[in-house]
């Protein structure tokens, strides 16, 4: 009797918690994953227009210093717009998802991207100026994204529909 209860008979009757620290993770899960997907699309167009060496071996350090140290100026400029992108994109869907703790979301997804630049940062090694700039363009990106979806959500509050109880109180963070 007690185990028949974790059967799920139909599709249909399996339901996604609604509590607050499962909405966070998947909207920070979510935030990353559209933060990847950015950043690679991005620098997959970067590589059209400047494509690696075709005996370039990307695990040899030494291979990957010398050919970052001779890429030209605009080839790093799209790994920076990329991570400025992917960071814009990720909190913009991240705060969209976390409604009410948006900011939270943000800042935990926020933080994360910018620990992935750095260790990127750190294993190959690139100008000072790369790495300052890719440093640079990341918060204000990320207040940018967060800011955007404070801004959908509160348009979203003043359109009436059946799910106001979730976006009250939004100015509340």
């Amino acid at each position: 009797m007690w185990a028949s209860s974790f059967i799920i008979v139909s599709p249909m009757d399996f339901t996604i918690p609604q509590t607050p620290h499962f909405r966070n993770f998947v909207s920070i899960l979510c935030a990353m994953v559209a933060g990847v997907i950015v950043v690679g699309t991005i620098e997959s167009i970067g590589h059209t227009f400047y494509p690696p060496p075709a005996d370039l071996d990307m695990s040899n350090a030494e291979q990957m210093k010398k050919h970052v140290a001779n890429l030209p100026v605009a080839a790093m400029l799209f790994v920076i717009v990329g991570w400025a992108a992917g960071i814009f994109t990720g909190c913009l869907i991240g705060g969209i998802m976390g409604i009410r703790k948006g900011r939270f979301c943000c800042l935990v997804f926020g933080l994360l991207f910018t620990l992935m630049v750095i260790l990127m940062l750190v294993k190959i090694p690139s100008p000072i100026w790369f790495s300052i700039a890719g440093i640079v363009v990341l918060a204000p990106s990320a207040f940018l994204g967060w800011s955007i979806s404070r801004m959908i959500l509160i348009r979203l509050k003043s359109i009436p529909g059946p799910d106001d109880h979730v976006l009250t109180d939004l100015n509340a963070e």
